[in-house]
């Protein structure tokens, strides 16, 4: 039997034989057209995705799955970009992703965007597994969110890379939260230890993180985050400092503004800090941009999305990032 459907499976029979399953999912295509970051030639890519998502609950037990069968095709398989990096990211650390075919223009694969089991009441959280960690109040940039860098650019904003961890959330007092990840990995370099508080004071939330991150033996980062109404609309930022070890020590930083009109429309605008960054274009790290460990190759950026629901079925969202 493939890893993939394994594992899989290994997620759903861990759910006791009473359990209630609720099935769902969803069928995507979408194409795109862009230009090489690299040698700025054109390319477009044609993407369908069938979703089935499987939930199983029983008293305190919580188990989730999505899994995807996806077909991509289009003039992106001849990019530089290609060649040298890949179709997607690097599979994560639990093997329960497969390509099934390719040819010189497409591809097929299949394999679980997100697979869980936990426990879940109101005293806390733990779970186990493949998901997402969604830590910082950003909506571009997550200076703080290590585990899931996303990049901004991304055609669909609704998706967002998962992480094989173990994760734990305790509630303390009223508002408050503590949290405790860990992600593992075949090398200790590239293991996660990361510990996070969360408070609420006079209307506003605020939160501190720190531990150890994937780069280095000693590689370490502390920051912290807040979110809170202003204006009629609500403020947020995040700081992140990091000890990488291999280098010197840089910044993370964004700060932003929602604003929700009456319309029922919504801007974001947000701006962005990368001290690991460049300000020459010659010296872009698309390699870790492509794998997932950097949100953008710039030191500086600028950004603004705008969104509107037309009607039940059809939503109208534009974005804009520019970058120094």
């Amino acid at each position: 039997m493939a890893p993939t459907v394994a594992g899989i499976l290994i997620v759903l029979s861990a759910a006791p034989a009473p359990a209630a399953v609720k099935a769902g999912g969803y069928l995507k295509d979408f194409w795109q057209y862009s230009h090489s970051a690299i040698d700025g030639r054109a390319y477009h890519l044609n993407t369908a995705r069938a979703r089935l998502t499987l939930d199983a609950d029983k008293a305190v037990f919580r188990a989730h799955v999505d899994y995807d069968h996806q077909v991509a095709a289009g003039s992106f398989f001849r990019t530089r970009e290609f060649s040298l990096f890949g179709y997607a990211p690097p599979k994560p650390w639990l093997d329960m992703e497969q390509t099934l075919s390719t040819g010189t223009t497409n591809g097929w694969g299949h394999g679980a965007y997100r697979a869980w089991i936990g426990l879940e009441s109101e005293a806390g959280v733990v779970r186990v597994g493949r998901q997402r960690v969604a830590w910082g109040t950003g909506k571009l940039w997550n200076p703080t969110d290590v585990l899931n860098p996303y990049d901004p650019s991304n055609v669909e904003r609704d998706e967002r890379r998962g992480v094989d961890a173990v994760y734990g959330r305790a509630g303390v007092g009223a508002l408050g939260q503590a949290e405790l990840v860990w992600a593992p990995e075949d090398s200790w370099i590239d293991h996660s230890l990361l510990a996070r508080a969360r408070a609420n004071w006079e209307g506003w939330d605020g939160a501190l993180v720190g531990g150890r991150v994937a780069g280095s033996t000693g590689a370490f980062m502390l920051g912290g985050d807040f979110a809170g109404a202003l204006f009629d609309g609500t403020a947020h930022g995040e700081l992140a400092w990091f000890r990488p070890e291999s280098r010197s020590s840089f910044f993370k930083a964004g700060v932003g503004f929602d604003y929700n009109f009456a319309s029922g429309a919504g801007l974001v605008v947000e701006l962005y800090h990368a001290g690991n960054g460049q300000t020459d274009p010659a010296r872009y790290d698309f390699a870790a941009l492509r794998a997932g460990r950097e949100p953008g190759v710039a030191r500086h950026y600028a950004g603004a999305t705008f969104s509107k629901d037309l009607h039940t079925l059809l939503k109208l969202e534009a974005a804009a990032i520019a970058n120094a």
